[in-house]
């Protein structure tokens, strides 16, 4: 899996900067923003890109929350069509436009892809100047940091997130998780057990995480079980969660994640989720399963033909397996042998 890590809005703010639209506009722009998003999840980027354009289009007035975010899509879109070029364009229109600490963030990443240090730093420090309160962005920038082989630097932002003012369930929970990437896991514990009692639920999340890393997995399963039954998860947070564990290695708590996913009763990603549940069975190596999940997949989404194909190769690691195809070619090699060995009884 290409964990999306980088999310550029391109040059087209002058184009969303005029008059507001009527509803049904809004309707169709975000009709559209969601074909997009689905596109991009089956790794369409271009045809992603062009239902992007097509919402933005339709924005001919101020900038509005769903604006940024369409273009936040957009960009992402772009950066992984390689635009590194018009991917820097946009985050720049973006923050000369209102400064948002996310597109400081992302084109710090971008910068640090490019082999552009000091910059990223730059921008770095202006994002958490934006959101000085903001944990998510601290770790963010500590994650970026610390994949760039700059640990000393990483841990600073973490020890500056832990002076935020704040005792409420969700400062322990993200003080919890602080502490845990710093080293502290007692205390990273005794944080978030304090936020999950204060009604702080994704605190399940963070406690099963760890856990598993500790190698308690009675615990993580646990955790994980109330975080499922809490009523505060969706789809789209599902999957983003079991991508990250899947880049963690992480392949039992993806995997719980997907199929908790799936079984929700609204799942309007579950074309991305089902292929995901297929490749993280694979990483585990649990081909059977993943034959299985992908059976049902080609069954839902019979014109992936790229899904075809990897139905056949999980048909030939599954020992045993006999798929019908292969059973007319053993049953008609049989028929031939048979024939043959009447023939040459026949001039015996």
């Amino acid at each position: 899996m290409k964990k999306i890590v980088y999310m550029v809005a391109v040059g087209v703010l002058a184009l969303v900067l005029c008059t507001g639209c009527g509803s049904e506009r809004k309707e169709e722009q975000q009709s559209l923003r969601l074909e997009g998003i689905t596109l991009m999840e089956n790794g369409k980027y271009e045809e992603a890109l062009e239902k992007f354009q097509e919402a933005l289009d339709l924005s001919l007035g101020k900038v509005n929350d769903i604006e940024m975010d369409i273009c936040f899509y957009k960009a992402e879109a772009q950066y992984m069509l390689e635009d590194a070029e018009g991917a820097l364009e946009t985050y720049t229109a973006i923050v000369d436009y209102n400064e948002n600490a996310k597109a400081y963030f992302l084109r710090g990443n971008l910068y640090y892809s490019l082999g552009e240090e000091e910059k990223a730093l730059k921008d770095y420090a202006a994002a958490i100047e934006q959101e000085s309160k903001d944990y998510d962005l601290y770790i963010g920038v500590y994650e970026a940091l610390t994949a760039n082989g700059k640990e000393k630097e990483a841990q600073d932002y973490l020890n500056q997130a832990l002076e935020i003012k704040g005792d409420s369930a969700y400062d322990k929970m993200q003080k919890g998780r602080i502490n845990f990437l710093l080293g502290e896991n007692k205390k990273a514990l005794s944080l978030l057990e304090e936020a999950a009692k204060g009604k702080e639920k994704k605190s399940f999340y963070y406690l099963a995480e760890i856990y598993s890393i500790m190698g308690d997995e009675a615990s993580s399963q646990s955790n994980m079980k109330s975080y499922l039954e809490s009523g505060e998860t969706d789809s789209y947070t599902l999957f983003q969660i079991a991508n990250d564990e899947l880049g963690k290695a992480n392949f039992d708590m993806a995997i719980s994640c997907l199929k908790s996913a799936l079984e929700l009763e609204k799942v309007p990603n579950k074309q991305i989720i089902m292929k995901t549940l297929v490749i993280a069975y694979e990483q585990k190596l649990d081909f059977a399963s993943a034959l299985e999940v992908m059976q049902k997949y080609v069954e839902a989404y019979p014109d992936d033909e790229e899904a075809k194909r990897e139905l056949t190769f999980l048909e030939t690691r599954i020992p045993g397996n006999v798929t019908e195809d292969s059973e007319k070619t053993e049953d008609t090699e049989k028929t031939e042998e048979t024939e043959d060995t009447e023939k040459e009884s026949e001039k015996n």
